[in-house]
């Protein structure tokens, strides 16, 4: 590999890099929709 040829490729990965750490990482999201809580489970008290 030629020095011109290096130099060319490891600019290119340098500004993917770049790139990528500047993006923001993909949100995940539901595959279904899901039903509405219909509770709080942190207010459930089983003694009362």
């Amino acid at each position: 590999m030629s020095a011109d040829a290096l130099l060319k490729w490891k600019s290119q990965i340098l500004d993917y890099q770049q790139l990528v750490g500047e993006s923001q990482p993909p949100q995940q999201t539901a595959l279904f929709d899901l039903a509405p809580a219909y509770c709080d489970p942190d207010q459930i008290d089983p003694l009362q």
